[in-house]
């Protein structure tokens, strides 16, 4: 793993360049909607096309296995989401998805797409799908379809950063959804998730936090991320989490609209006695410095009636881990889908 500036200046001009090259023939040829209609199949659906096009083939197709490989770590790391199922998916949205919004100037890209910022919730819930399809046990084997969802979202940064950079992009900033960015992205859903429970009161084994570690290194793999941009233990993964945060957090005007619109989207499907501390959750979450990146001002009286709620609840965490946290969170994820879809139809 490299940490130096040198390095990390140089994968901020860097994408995807398989999925950018696909992305550019179709676009210049005018296959939007071939690519489109693809992405509306589901992953068996794909699997079982006869005609192997160029978007099938790629979709299809898996990065060569790394001498590093070991598939009984893979699914640790999984069984350690299963366990924890609920809690991570809580903490995506209370704690990792803001986390990113304070990266500037990563954050324009986001900022510039209209449909995450119109849609906040879409991009929940598109972000919660593929977690879950990378992270349930098993789906990462070799003959599962869980490397397919990977290589969709390689496709759908490649259109965005066709679109995004069109878009006023200055190439200063690097290109839409670089390899530096993508990176950072990938610590908010491993070692920062891992933070969160333990600072959430769940007691985690180093082994169990390594495994997590280690499937995020893989599935960082597969995004076609650089190898020296994954950390393949805990302590490399902050370290790195560490020098990506003081190289580009700060507070910016896309940020702050991120998570305004992300926490509107979270007071609108709330019941209204959790939706008034919702604010204070995601600071005692994120802490006061990456909260005033992204425009979270302290309230003394509902920070504290909302550190003393997680004190209550971490205390309870010690000595209890739920058995149905994964069957609760797919229960969730389906009522959340089905809610959305509801409200773009009343649209």
């Amino acid at each position: 793993m490299k940490t130096d500036n040198t390095f990390l200046d140089k994968n901020r001009l860097v994408g995807d360049q398989a999925a950018d090259q696909l992305v550019e023939g179709l676009f210049k040829k005018n296959k939007q909607a071939e690519l489109y209609a693809t992405f509306k199949l589901t992953e068996k659906e794909i699997s079982s096309l006869k005609k192997k096009n160029l978007i099938v083939t790629f979709l299809l197709a898996r990065r060569k296995q790394p001498s590093w490989y070991d598939e009984k770590r893979v699914l640790r790391g999984q069984e350690v989401f299963q366990l924890y199922a609920t809690e991570i998916m809580t903490l995506l949205g209370a704690m990792a998805l803001p986390y990113c919004y304070a990266a500037s100037p990563g954050n324009k890209a986001l900022y510039l797409s209209d449909k995450m910022r119109q849609s906040p919730g879409k991009r929940l819930l598109d972000t919660a799908q593929f977690i879950i399809s990378v992270s349930t046990p098993g789906t990462l084997a070799d003959d599962k379809l869980g490397h397919i969802h990977i290589n969709k979202t390689r496709l759908i940064h490649a259109i965005a950063r066709h679109y995004v950079g069109k878009a006023n992009w200055d190439i200063a900033w690097g290109v839409p959804i670089n390899q530096e960015d993508m990176a950072g992205t990938n610590l908010a859903f491993s070692v920062l998730i891992l933070l969160g429970l333990q600072q959430s009161g769940h007691v985690l084994s180093e082994k169990q936090k390594e495994d997590f570690i280690f499937l995020w290194h893989y599935i960082g793999y597969q995004l076609s991320l650089d190898e020296d941009l994954l950390p393949a233990t805990f302590k490399e993964a902050y370290h790195l989490a560490q020098v990506i945060k003081k190289r580009n957090f700060k507070k910016s005007e896309e940020g702050v609209a991120l998570a305004k619109e992300l926490l509107s989207y979270f007071h609108s499907v709330a019941p209204s006695d959790q939706a008034r501390f919702i604010d204070a959750q995601v600071r005692h979450f994120l802490g006061p410095e990456v909260s005033g990146y992204i425009g979270l001002e302290p309230d003394y009286i509902k920070d504290k009636v909302s550190s003393l709620i997680s004190s209550f609840n971490e205390l309870q965490n010690l000595f209890a881990v739920h058995a149905s946290s994964y069957s609760a969170m797919i229960e969730n994820h389906r009522l959340l889908k089905m809610n959305l879809s509801k409200t773009a139809i009343g649209k």
